[in-house]
């Protein structure tokens, strides 16, 4: 049994382990950069909409504050035209987040197989043995690869991280 343990620690001296912050890479890689921008210009014009409604909704309410010259009826009116805006806003304001999330985890899961293929060419290159991801306690400087990742992500040509 000693000579298996043995065994096993001079096998263990001789894997090379890597580690990479995963979430580093989701901040730091091009491909990240690029997946943000194309939210952003799918969902600005939708978000802009939003603003432009609930500056609307601000408008109404100070009109109905200030009070100037409304009758009752017209105040009523105002009160129920604002409610009904303010509900139509709330529902698509939950669309809209839920439609942005939905797309956000479309283009995650795309980044993520980009950043294993990648973790899997440095793999097989014969410069690891084994490359953790997530749930680690304590990674020292030496394994952490996550910088040599990015630059490798960085190498990719853009249509291969298109086709990923």
């Amino acid at each position: 049994m000693v000579a298996t343990l043995s065994t096993m620690s001079v096998r263990a001296a001789d894997l090379k382990i890597g580690f990479v912050n995963t979430a580093r890479i989701l901040k730091e890689a091009p491909q990240a950069r690029k997946v943000e921008e194309r939210l952003k210009a799918e969902f600005g014009p939708r978000e802009a909409q939003l603003k432009e409604k609930r500056q609307e909704i601000l408008a109404m309410e100070g009109e109905l504050k200030s009070g100037s010259g409304l009758t009752s009826n017209a105040r009523r009116k105002l009160e129920r035209e604002i409610r009904l805006k303010v509900s139509q806003l709330k529902f698509l304001e939950q669309e809209f987040r839920e439609d942005q999330n939905l797309r956000r985890n479309e283009e995650i899961r795309e980044l993520q197989q980009v950043i294993s293929n990648v973790l899997e060419m440095q793999g097989d290159t014969g410069e690891f043995d084994l490359i953790l991801t997530e749930g680690v306690s304590y990674v020292s400087d030496q394994i952490d690869i996550t910088t040599q990742t990015i630059e490798m992500l960085k190498q990719l040509p853009e249509s291969s991280e298109e086709s990923q």
